[in-house]
């Protein structure tokens, strides 16, 4: 018997079908395919178990194969079966939640959350006051920080905003709990602060109903509840738990006590809940070095390896073009126009600006002996931003979200391939070719 593995979903793109991953095959870095009528047909089988020989007869009933063409019809069902568990796009063709953490080596199930933090249901009895930290604009979206003011990377200061949020609004708030300072039996330690908002968000359990592993490799597992997510992080060192609503708007971390360390793993792991939230409110992150030039923002996206800050020097350097952000860069879309939005988060580079500006274009690179500049198709166009994204694609809710968003994007904005040198001709060639398209 065979099934489909439901980490892997269909989705139209333009006037082609892709089986494209979610979730776990995510975090497997497993790529999509193009199906044709015929495999997706085959696909929309493999819904529940089933067998080889009924799925052959199902196809030959619906393909109204004759008996001599029922043998070759028989060898491409097989041959595409085959390269689908080879894949892992069939349930059980692989462990997919095999990985060396020590849990898997020694044979034990996922760790569930130590910390129940029933607060996020807005329940008062149930809540202390909390120390606020300040309110923020990020990516032009509303953000407060709640906890010891060590949690929290100096490079939150430039987007200190002189305003709290207005009474109801659905800002971000971000909660960072000193697990060493809690007692038996209370989530969060004595503060100065209490938010009357959060006690009037309902009543529901968040912690009851099954509980689905959506991701779980060394760095990161990621369990879905009814109404929330909760994250381990075991690649960022001093963060213990991450709980957040499944919108983005509370985000709860446990940590260990304020070091220098775990403030640097709380500004990275504060981007992941960050990114949650920001998609819902239809931005999403592209990775690429960007510069300003002529009011817009050029992105210049790549592999890492690939020469992207490399090329963004040559620009800065010829050209004077100030830097927006030296590694990723948030898209969003406002009446129709695209436009990055400044936020903290740069990689190694050190490098970004606070301030919101219309996206310019997106110039995808790749490495050539000579510098040429190839027009690509809205499908291509798609697919390839899409592939450069950072922003979490956990389920098809997720990935119809950000495929929305990328078509959106890409029909409103320069998106081109560039084969290019890392010579500065290369800069030169790409801004004199802008120039001439009048953007």
């Amino acid at each position: 018997m065979m099934r489909r593995n439901d980490c892997f979903v269909t989705k139209k793109v333009c006037d082609s079908t892709y089986l494209l991953p979610v979730g776990q095959m995510i975090a497997e870095y497993n790529n999509g395919i193009r199906l044709n009528g015929a495999s997706e047909y085959i696909w929309d089988q493999l819904e529940n178990d089933i067998s080889a020989g009924e799925l052959i007869d199902r196809c030959a009933a619906h393909f109204e194969a004759d008996e001599d063409e029922k043998e070759n019809l028989e060898k491409d069902i097989m041959k595409l079966v085959d390269d689908l568990k080879k894949r892992g796009m069939l349930a059980g063709s692989q462990n997919i939640f095999k990985c060396s953490c020590a849990n898997c080596r020694n044979g034990q199930p996922i760790p569930g959350p130590e910390y129940e933090c029933e607060w996020l249901t807005g329940n008062a009895a149930e809540r202390k006051s909390f120390r606020k930290h300040g309110a923020f604009i990020i990516g032009g979206l509303q953000v407060e920080m709640f906890g010891d003011e060590s949690y929290f990377d100096a490079a939150f200061e430039d987007f200190r905003s002189e305003n709290d949020t207005e009474n109801g609004s659905q800002a971000m708030r971000i909660y960072v709990i000193n697990t060493d300072e809690a007692g038996e039996g209370q989530d969060y330690p004595e503060g100065v602060y209490y938010d009357e908002d959060d006690a009037s968000n309902g009543s529901e359990d968040f912690d009851t109903g099954d509980v689905k592993t959506l991701i779980h490799c060394t760095d990161l597992t990621v369990l879905e509840y009814r109404s929330k997510y909760v994250l381990f992080f075991y690649g960022i060192e001093g963060v213990k738990e991450l709980h957040m609503t499944k919108e983005g708007t509370r985000a709860v971390f446990y940590c260990d006590g304020p070091s220098d360390v775990v403030k640097f793993g709380v500004f990275h792991a504060i981007r992941m809940a960050f990114l949650i939230y920001a998609l819902k409110q239809g931005k999403v992150m592209l990775h690429s070095c960007s510069v300003l030039w002529n009011g817009k923002v050029w992105a210049f996206s790549a592999p890492s390896g690939t020469g992207k800050s490399t090329h963004c020097e040559m620009w800065n350097r010829l050209y004077s073009t100030p830097y927006v952000n030296g590694d990723l860069n948030l898209i969003g879309m406002e009446h129709n126009i695209p436009y990055v939005y400044g936020t903290p988060w740069c990689g190694s580079s050190e490098t970004y600006d606070p301030a919101t500006y219309p996206l310019g274009g997106i110039i995808l690179l790749k490495r050539g002996s000579l510098n040429s500049v190839e027009d690509l198709s809205e499908e291509k166009k798609i697919l390839l931003v899409q592939q450069r994204l950072i922003s979490s694609v956990w389920d098809r809710n997720m990935l119809d979200a950000t495929f929305d968003l990328v078509t959106d994007i890409v029909k409103n904005t320069f998106v081109k391939k560039y084969y290019c040198t890392k010579e500065d001709n290369a800069c030169i060639t790409i801004r004199d070719y802008i120039s001439e398209q009048n953007i």
